[in-house]
């Protein structure tokens, strides 16, 4: 149960992204993802924060900034595929890298 508690915000995440890649037409469902995927970029940055992974925290931040809802970035439908797609990698990577110290 400490997983689910722990990551459920980035399984959110990564179903959200992986949504995205099918037609969604509704901008109301890119802008939850875009505040999902950043809350998550942060909680997992923080978590990399704690276990002093600098690399990984600078990586989720970007990812932070790159979706974030208020001053968004204007890429193409397909250059926004390849993000989505490599954010969705990064976060399933996280559940491999971000492990509590013991």
């Amino acid at each position: 149960m400490a997983w689910v508690r722990d990551n459920w915000l980035k399984v959110l995440a990564i179903l959200l992204v992986l949504g995205a890649l099918t037609d969604v037409p509704y901008y109301a469902y890119y802008q939850l993802m875009n505040w999902v995927v950043v809350g998550a970029a942060l909680v997992t940055a923080w978590q990399a924060y704690k276990l002093n992974k600098d690399w990984l925290m600078w990586l989720f931040v970007l990812v932070a900034v790159v979706f974030n809802p208020l001053a968004p970035f204007y890429f193409s439908a397909d250059m926004w595929r390849i993000a989505d797609v490599i954010v969705a990698i990064l976060f399933l990577a996280s559940f491999f890298l971000i492990k509590p110290k013991n």
